[in-house]
């Protein structure tokens, strides 16, 4: 039976989810297809923008995507606080600027219509201000506004109907930062692990070669969240060194290149992060090659995890013992 979305997003345990949407039976609906020989990769960078207009409107921040042939893999940043900062005209631009029906922009940027309401219209422009506010730090509304403009052109294009993705999004509530580390550098490795890429600078439509793009420029792509970097301190960041995410990330890549895609990292890798962070070498081959497939829809610390147990009023959490081995 399916955990309820309630269950699985809780932003006063996290704000950091890992997101993952796939195509109905896993077809290469966005990849080429093996039967017909048609190939869909172009339909790869529609996703791409259109995760760059949402995270740019919505209270949402994008930490790490991969967009692979047939599913999709997000880690995502709920910036609730921000959501909170917004005017009541900037709420309703923001929603408006991502979705149809602009009257109500139209009305706020015209002063003379606005002031023209009276107060009961005033009042129901409030109502759906205060509505569009909470929709825009959802990752329900996210994912929604990102699959289905995606399904819609699809199809269109395809000249057929039904549906495009499976009917729900799998979600994992990522509790501490070795949990979000881990799921980054999952996320981002996942066309190597496919076999579809042999580095990370031609792992087209992922977060990492966006990020090592504009690192050759002297700075951080501005549709992520930015990594910690030194001499510039900031609480609008991820809480990861950015130069210790990279020399993790390509020592992992050029050992998951070394083995061509074994079940396990044959090699240790050695690198001092591992043990600042406490994950061992046997652990980091589990995260980096099954993350998703080793945990159920909550990941972090044994503590941080039955902490979310008891919030959820549950006897048992699924992955609990798992976390127990993996973050020591």
């Amino acid at each position: 039976m399916p955990i309820a979305r309630s269950k699985q997003i809780i932003l006063t345990e996290t704000s950091y989810y890992h997101c993952i949407s796939r195509c109905v039976r896993r077809a290469f609906l966005c990849g080429k297809d093996k039967l017909t020989g048609k190939n869909y990769e172009y339909r790869r960078a529609w996703f791409e923008k259109r995760l760059n207009e949402l995270s740019a409107a919505f209270a949402i921040n994008v930490c790490a995507y991969a967009i692979m042939h047939n599913h999709n893999h997000l880690v995502l940043y709920v910036d609730s606080k921000l959501a909170n900062s917004w005017s009541d005209l900037e709420v309703i631009q923001r929603w408006h600027s991502v979705h149809s029906n602009k009257l109500l922009s139209q009305i706020f940027q015209n002063t003379t219509k606005y002031h023209a309401l009276n107060s009961e219209q005033k009042s129901t422009v409030k109502r759906l201000a205060r509505i569009y506010r909470e929709r825009l730090s959802s990752i329900s509304f996210f994912m929604k506004a990102l699959n289905q403009n995606i399904a819609i052109r699809a199809n269109k294009e395809d000249k057929c109907t039904g549906k495009f993705w499976e009917s729900r999004f799998k979600s994992q509530a990522l509790l501490d930062e070795r949990a979000v580390l881990s799921c980054m550098i999952y996320v981002d490795l996942n066309p190597i692990r496919a076999g579809i890429a042999t580095s990370l600078q031609n792992s087209n439509y992922t977060s990492i070669k966006k990020r090592l793009a504009c690192i050759k420029t002297g700075h951080q792509p501005s549709n992520l969240r930015p990594l910690k970097v030194a001499f510039s301190p900031s609480s609008e960041c991820i809480n990861i060194e950015l130069k210790s995410y990279l020399q993790l990330i390509r020592q992992t890549a050029e050992q998951l290149l070394k083995q061509e895609q074994s079940t396990h990292l044959k090699k240790a890798v050695k690198l001092v992060l591992l043990d600042k962070i406490g994950i061992d070498e046997k652990a980091w081959s589990t995260l980096s090659m099954k993350f998703e497939d080793t945990f159920s829809y909550v990941v972090g610390s044994v503590a941080n995890m039955d902490e979310y147990r008891k919030k959820l009023n549950q006897k048992k959490l699924k992955g609990m013992s798992v976390a127990a081995r993996i973050f020591q």
